[in-house]
């Protein structure tokens, strides 16, 4: 697992207007069935609707455990989690979109409208042929001041890199001005600051150059995820 692929998520979780739910049915077998995923942001939390009585309600009152596909373009990301059923006005308003009025008369406060929300435990992935499997936990762990990923980088092997937590931002390949910010400051990662994303960290995210992130920003996504928790 690394930054980059990470951002690439997503993206294809934002960009998706379908995927398969998997829940569990009486006989214990995963039933799989089609939704629309609700204004997707990222990985961490995916809604989607169904009826009172449908199935999918019936299953989730018997059973929280619950999976998430998403499939693009020969990419797939299998989330693995739970799933609630949400019943309560403010959350069956702020899900609510104007094409829903074809199956719930009623509009948002159809009390046959159920918003299901569904929470990431785990990831299993395979994007632009690499693969990756990790819980949310992991992900969570603050592992650099910028956002990269540490716990996974090829250059604690490579270079015997230690991270920039116990070299104190005196990495093997220089000062990283980031890290050094941070220190100075007090935080413990660029999350935190209320400047972020500054010039530095942009051009250490957003730039052109060799070891910027691909997709741009993706140190800057992983710093939002950290400073949300």
């Amino acid at each position: 697992m690394n930054t980059n692929l990470f951002a690439k998520a997503t993206q294809i979780v934002k960009e998706c207007d379908a995927v398969q739910l998997g829940l569990i049915d009486d006989e214990g077998y995963p039933s799989v069935s089609t939704v629309s995923p609700i204004k997707t942001e990222n990985i961490f939390e995916i809604y989607s609707t169904t009826n009172i009585g449908a199935n999918k309600e019936k299953r989730l009152r018997k059973n929280s455990k619950a999976s998430i596909c998403f499939c693009s373009n020969g990419s797939n990301i299998t989330l693995v989690g739970e799933a609630e059923l949400c019943t309560d006005q403010e959350t069956k308003s702020r899900c609510w979109l104007d094409w829903f009025k074809d199956h719930y008369q009623g509009g948002e406060t159809d009390p046959d409208y159920v918003v299901i929300k569904f929470t990431t435990k785990r990831v299993s992935l395979w994007i632009d042929n690499e693969s990756a499997e990790f819980t949310i936990e992991e992900l969570m762990k603050v592992q650099s001041y910028c956002g990269t990923l540490c716990d996974w980088c090829p250059y604690i092997e490579s270079h015997g890199c230690k991270g920039c937590f116990t070299l104190k931002g005196k990495q093997f390949w220089g000062d990283c001005p980031l890290a050094l910010c941070c220190i100075e400051k007090g935080y413990k990662h660029c999350g935190e600051c209320p400047e972020m994303p500054c010039a530095e960290l942009t051009d250490f995210s957003c730039g052109d150059h060799e070891h910027c992130d691909k997709p741009v920003g993706s140190r800057i996504l992983v710093c939002k995820a950290w400073a949300s928790k």
